[in-house]
This record gives C-alpha cells, structure tokens and sequence, in this order.
C-alpha cells in the first residue's frame, strides 16, 4: 500500500470520534460510529452479490445518506462506483453502462423505469438493486445492505486503484469517464483542506448532486477533518436557509442562481447566517453581484462570511487553484495561486511555455490528477500531451504566480481572423447597469465566419435596448469584439451546478429561441 486510502477517513473517525455527527440526511443524525457500522454491512452484502476489486457499481439516484455510505463501502473493497447523471435519457445512458461493464446498477422507485428503459437495449445489462419497493428480477436494497462476516475481505491493492469513475458532460462529444484514483482524491483533499481553512469539526451543506466531482470533493475536505456533511437530495431555497441554521453550517458552495433564490426566498426575512465562515464561489465574474449577495449574508448575521475562488476540473483534482479574500484586492478577477503539490503552466498549441501575460492553454501537474480516461487511450494521451494535464481552459499568469481564467477554449470566438474572449466581453456587459447576466457565444457569419451574439438576462424591472448596450460595449472594448446581436433572456440554459450551457445557447440562438 503506498499511502491513506479514501476509506480510511471512515475508520479513523469512528475510532477518534464515534460520537461526533457525520452525515445528516432528512431528519437523520448518523454518527461517526455508526456510518462505520453502515459501511461494514454494506461491504458483507456487497462481497455476497459478487462485488470483488475492481468491479464497477454504476448509481442512478438522488442524493441520499445510502449513496455515501455505498461509495465508501466500494472504495473499502477496491470495487469502483460509477454515479450516473439523473437528467441523462435512457440511450445516454446505456451507453455509459455498455462503457462501464457495470456488475450492478444501483437505483430507487424514482428512476426504476429509466434505469429499465437504459439495460433493454444491452446485451449483457447490469443487475439491478432498488431501493424502495422490492421489483420482479430486481435485488432489493436490503440485500446488499447486510450479508454473512467473512475472512477475506476483497480490497484495494494500492492507492493507485480507482475508487470512482466520472463521466464528463459531454458538451463536446460522446461523454469520457474520468478516472478517479484513491491517490488522487486524498492528495488533493489534504492539499485542500489546508487551502480553504477547514477546521476540525465544520458543517458543510451540500446540495451539489453525487453524480458531479464537486459534491464527493466537498464531503471529503469535512469527512477528511473530523467533520459533518448535511446532505439535502436537490436544492431548495427554504430547505437551505432552515438546514443552515438548525445545524449551524460553516461551509457551503454557491453559484449565482443558488444565492439568489436563497435572497429571494419569504424565509430570508428571518434568516439566521450567523454560522457561516465559508462561501466557495463557483463564478468568475466581475460584476457586484457577488459583493450584493456577501452583504446580504451579513445582514443575516454572517459576520465573518468571505468568499474563495475555488477553480479545478473532474480530471484536475478537482482543486488546482484558490483565490483567498486578501488575493482579489490586489489581483482583481484571478482564480489564485496553485494548491500545494500543484504546478500551473501556460501553454501554446505546441507545449511551449508563454511568457508571463500572454494567454495560452492553462496546463497542470499534480500528484492528484485522473489517471485517465476508460478505455480511451487516445484521448489520454492528448489530454496529458507534452507532460502536461490539458483543462481545455485558457488562461494567463502574472509575475506573482497568480492565474487568471480567460475562457474555454471551446467558447472563443474567431471572427474576422481575431479571436474573441467569450469572458471578456460578458465581463464587459454585466457592468451595464440594466444588465443582471450575460453569456457570449459565436454563431456562423458568412462575411466574418463567426459573429459575436450575446444573450442578456435584464435587471428586475430593467428592459435591455439591444442598440444601446452595443454601443456601450463599443465604447469599452474594440469593434470586433462587440456583439453583433443582443438577445434578451427570461432564462439562461444551465447544467446541474448553475453554469450556463453554452452549447444549449447556441443551438437555441441558432434555432432563433433564445430561452426566453
């Protein structure tokens, strides 16, 4: 074994502090001891159904205390658990199935019927395991939820094995499962840890789903610290402001639709923030957005709340970079600096270095980095060209090694033979004042090849002239980067985590919908 293994934090807690919190989950407290205890029976009735190292266990559910506990019970066995995006439609998702090889399929009432309509297409489907209402040819969960004790426990042979695969969204292509090492995930939680300030004892909330990296990697940084996850099975404003307060949380992830319903929900009048220390903060924008909502959290009695700029990637960590509260004052817009263990570089097309201030690829070196894509040799290879882990991010470094995030490379825009930072210009946009959101893409021009549109979400109360905000944004930056047309939203297409899908945008635009 070459070092701590993810399950170990288990162990360890139940040892040291049996008796402190460890996950709660609608109205349930379970203590460290007794997710141990949840681990243990899960790890016999998991050896029984066939369940040995390396075998892989795809899930198709919400959120649930059941869901972490089979997570750990499968890292303890050196077997592999597999989430699955809910949102995904059954042939999206027999695919991912037909990649994995899943032994079994683990699922509630809720999906039953999609995770039915996924396996009947397969040749070999996975068994399937319900949670619920015991179904004709299904195993139920209470027969992986216990079995007879045994000797020779199956287990992880190095801490080199993977204990989870994560497939991407697919927004430019057919989805890749990330490959998630147990060397991976505790690198870069203790490296994390240290970098958010999280201390023995926190409270996260989390509603991020456990189909997304963020979700696993924000229960560890607490797991790993002696900590309690409150768990919710999908957001909901007033859930938040109640759950927050009854168990005093100090940690939570926001993005900005997430904080504003939080705002605008008729329990915020009576809010009690006063717990929170922590906001990671999953945006990059420039406007006061951000400042608007951190004063409304000390109002509501989150004194000491600051923001952090965590930024990282499933295959990266996820965490590369952090921008603490001191970094922004005096490098406005960056991300921070490298965790510790993490180098950063800037690089062309070609694997060379770019000087300080010029954009290029954002690449990283690390000890907790995927270890590959499934069965994807080729597209692993490209990803860790030149030695280096490619984000697919652009980005440029200042003198005192602080990273900026300047687009996707996917999201520039090539018009006219220049390129076009989708970022800038909605950095550029949100400062109108009528302007709440913006999102940039390109579509086909045939004078240019690409044209700059912009779609905008309006002020509460405001009406966007198209005309005027594109004379503004002239004003501002050059010509070729303003946009051509302004199309003015109710909504924005987002994934599960609050970002905006581009690739939705740009197929509404194209399609003359523009969400709105």
């Amino acid at each position: 074994m070459n070092g701590s293994l993810l399950h170990d934090v288990v162990t360890n807690n139940a040892r040291w502090a049996p008796n402190v919190p460890a996950l709660i989950f609608e109205g349930r407290c379970w203590t460290w001891a007794e997710f141990n205890e949840q681990v243990q029976a899960l790890r016999r009735g998991l050896v029984r159904h066939g369940v040995r190292r390396g075998t892989r266990v795809a899930v198709l559910d919400r959120n649930s205390d059941r869901y972490v506990f089979l997570h750990y019970a499968l890292a303890s066995l050196g077997a592999v658990i597999c989430p699955i995006n809910s949102l995904l439609r059954a042939p999206e998702i027999t695919y991912i199935l037909e990649r994995l090889s899943a032994h079994l399929l683990v699922t509630s009432t809720e999906f039953r019927a999609l995770a039915e309509k996924s396996r009947e297409p397969m040749a070999t489907a996975p068994i399937c395991v319900t949670y619920g209402l015991g179904l004709t040819n299904d195993l139920d969960w209470l027969d992986i939820a216990d079995g007879p004790d045994r000797s020779d426990w199956p287990s992880p042979e190095s801490w080199d094995d993977p204990h989870m695969i994560l497939f991407t969204s697919g927004t430019t292509g057919r989805p890749k499962g990330a490959v998630i090492s147990h060397r991976r995930t505790v690198v870069d939680g203790m490296a994390a840890s240290a970098a958010f300030g999280i201390r023995r004892g926190d409270v996260l909330f989390n509603y991020l789903p456990l189909f997304h990296t963020g979700a696993w990697d924000y229960l560890k940084l607490v797991f790993m610290n002696q900590g309690t996850a409150v768990l919710v099975p999908h957001f909901d404003p007033d859930e938040a402001i109640r759950l927050i307060a009854q168990h005093r949380c100090n940690i939570m992830f926001g993005v900005p639709v997430v904080l504003r319903r939080m705002t605008e929900s008729p329990l915020w009048a009576e809010a009690d923030m006063s717990s929170l220390r922590t906001l990671a903060y999953g945006n990059y924008d420039t406007s006061n957005f951000l400042d608007a909502m951190l004063a409304a959290f000390r109002a509501k009695g989150a004194k000491e709340v600051q923001a952090l700029f965590p930024y990282g990637l499933t295959e990266g960590g996820p965490f590369v970079t952090i921008a603490r509260p001191y970094d922004t004052q005096g490098h406005p817009n960056t991300v921070g600096t490298p965790l510790p263990g993490v180098s950063v570089a800037i690089l062309d097309d070609a694997g060379a270095e770019l000087p300080l201030g010029e954009v290029g690829e954002i690449c990283v070196k690390s000890a907790a980095l995927m270890s590959g894509y499934l069965d994807m040799p080729e597209e692993t290879q490209q990803t860790f060209a030149h030695g280096w882990m490619h984000t697919g991010d652009l980005g440029r470094m200042d003198a005192s090694g602080f990273l900026q995030v300047v687009d996707r490379k996917k999201d520039m825009v090539r018009t006219g033979g220049e390129n076009v930072y989708a970022r800038e210009v909605e950095q550029t946009l949100v400062t109108h004042p009528s302007i709440a959101e913006a999102a940039v893409v390109g579509l086909p021009d045939a004078d240019y090849g690409e044209m700059v549109v912009a779609a905008v979400i309006a002020q509460p109360g405001q009406t966007i002239d198209p005309a005027e905000v594109i004379a503004f944004v002239r004003q501002r930056i050059a010509g070729f980067k303003t946009p051509k047309r302004v199309v003015q939203c109710n909504d924005l297409p987002r994934t599960i985590t609050g970002k905006i899908a581009k690739n939705i945008l740009k197929a509404e635009l194209l399609q003359g919908q523009g969400h709105g």
